[in-house]
């Protein structure tokens, strides 16, 4: 009997998954998605914590298509989790995305059958899906990040993390709270938080980097109101964010940085911190990210404006010390309303982990260099695994049986991150060595969604039925990542990249893509269908 089989299988309903379960069913392809959740959104989905909102400017962190815009208005500048819910669920209704899921579908595994030229999709209840193309849409932020603290799970409180909080209210109200890690979850769960805790302590590693949210302002675009903008503004605005370094609207001044004089960069550093969001950080000078004294200028200046929001010194040196303990932006800043003022208050204190370092969770606290500290709740806001961990966790085997995850258990090479050899007519979406780390996740997602929409329209055009990075054009890719890495700042002492993010931005990015379909997929061996 011949078995059905889908044109693209598609694992994963968050914000890459939809876009390229859409564009591939316009183009008449059979294409089906499998979500292990009960609903569409992806990490909005799963990040129910308080104070979980969007942290990249408007209009960019949306799908690139105005015409979801006719029926639909942003409310906020900085949209929260329940915005983005709720923007999810017109995306739906415009684009039926829930017809082409299964959710509750919980992948067991995928392995590819030379033979057949097609992947077998395993799911929990014994089923097997095939499809000529599989498409993994997981992302970065699939697998928790869970501390291995000892005694954690003998803990008579409650413990939380920030990428597992219950979508019931839980209250923090005159509870004595701890949180672990300050990444972009934590910034935000401390202001959340902070203003109902009886107590709040935070167990900080690092220092983390902020920049002013300025409060959620209504949205507005080229200084007009939203209820003024057309579609032609917000297309306008899509494809400029396609044409800049970020995917954001921003512009990186074409000087560098110690060739101002002290009075301009001054003038400079103040109009760019004063509009707010990423501006100082995407929009700064252009050798911000390659130059260390002119990176420790933007710090200092930085530095100067946010110390003395803060009375407290000890907090003050933990929170914004003199001697920056990495580069300004080499770790994501987090956006901020207020935060100071709030970890500045009596009931907030800090623990430098660096310093006095956790050493067990108790029955009622945690202990940290000889202290006992109670409390009633712990929230650990260390976000997620490794950048390949979502991928690693789905057990795919390619040709010949050989494991994803063993072959990238100490090192990532993909070509165009996007696809690996050994693993034909794959093709992840927004994964390892693709532009994620200052570049707008809906823009990387928008290209390469729509390169693949491209080349599987030639490949069917010309009767290709399989496609394989080589191993050449792999080491290709990962000599270019390096070579861009090693001129930066992020290529410190200590730092640990494993060439995991092309840090070229969006604009070289889409020249590598536009290149490889110009010329014929060089980088890739093509197996036509036999006559």
């Amino acid at each position: 009997m011949t078995r059905d089989v889908l044109d693209v299988a598609i694992v994963g309903a968050g914000f890459s998954g939809i876009l390229a379960l859409h564009r591939l069913r316009q183009l008449g392809l059979r294409v089906r998605g499998f979500e292990r959740k009960a609903s569409l959104g992806g990490v909005w989905r799963e990040n129910a914590y308080p104070g979980a909102a969007v942290d990249s400017p408007f209009p960019f962190y949306q799908f690139y298509d105005a015409g979801l815009l006719q029926d639909w208005q942003w409310r906020e500048e900085y949209p929260s989790r329940a915005e983005m819910l709720r923007y999810f669920e017109q995306v739906d209704r415009e684009w039926s995305i829930s017809e082409g899921f299964e959710f509750g579908a919980h992948i067991t595994g995928a392995r590819f059958s030379a033979e057949s030229q097609q992947w077998a999709i395993s799911l929990a209840d014994g089923r097997e899906i095939y499809a000529q193309w599989f498409i993994p849409a997981v992302g970065f932020n699939s697998v928790v990040n869970m501390p291995q603290i000892p005694g954690l799970d003998r803990f008579q409180g409650q413990v939380y993390h920030t990428a597992q909080w219950p979508h019931d209210a839980v209250s923090m109200e005159n509870k004595n709270v701890a949180i672990i890690g300050t990444g972009p979850s934590g910034v935000q769960i401390i202001q959340s938080v902070g203003e109902v805790a009886k107590s709040l302590t935070i167990y900080q590693q690092t220092p983390f980097l902020t920049l002013p949210k300025y409060g959620n302002r209504p949205p507005k675009l080229a200084g007009s109101d939203l209820l003024e903008m057309g579609v032609e503004a917000f297309d306008a605005a899509f494809q400029r964010g396609l044409q800049s370094f970020s995917g954001f609207d921003y512009t990186m001044r074409d000087q560098d940085t110690l060739s101002a004089s002290t009075t301009e960069r001054l003038e400079f550093y103040q109009k760019r911190i004063r509009e707010g969001g990423w501006a100082f950080w995407m929009g700064g000078f252009r050798d911000l990210n390659y130059d260390a004294r002119a990176n420790r200028d933007t710090y200092d200046f930085w530095a100067e404006n946010v110390r003395p929001r803060l009375q407290d010194a000890m907090k003050r040196d933990l929170l914004v010390p003199h001697q920056p303990g990495s580069p300004f932006g080499v770790k994501r800043p987090c956006l901020e309303d207020r935060l100071y003022e709030m970890i500045d208050r009596h009931h907030v204190d800090m623990i430098d982990v660096s310093q006095r370092p956790i050493q067990a969770i108790t029955i009622g606290g945690i202990q940290a260099h000889d202290e006992i500290r109670s409390f009633d709740v712990i929230i650990m806001a260390t976000g997620f695994g490794d950048d390949a961990s979502g991928l690693k966790q789905l057990s795919i085997h390619g040709r010949d049986g050989v494991s994803l995850a063993e072959m990238w258990s100490d090192d990532i090479h993909s070509f165009l991150g996007m696809a690996v050899h050994n693993f034909p007519n794959m093709l992840y979406l927004y994964g390892p060595q693709c532009p994620s780390l200052l570049v707008s996740s809906p823009a990387v997602i928008h290209v390469q969604v729509e390169w693949i929409c491209q080349a599987l329209m030639c490949f069917r055009k010309a009767g290709v039925v399989q496609v394989e990075s080589t191993a050449e054009s792999q080491k290709l890719w990962r000599e270019k990542i390096d070579r861009l890495w090693s001129k930066s700042l992020y290529c410190r002492p200590g730092a640990k990249n494993k060439g995991a993010t092309w840090i070229g931005g969006l604009v070289e990015y889409q020249k590598e893509l536009c290149k490889c379909l110009d010329e014929g997929f060089p980088g890739f061996d093509l197996t036509f269908a036999q006559n």
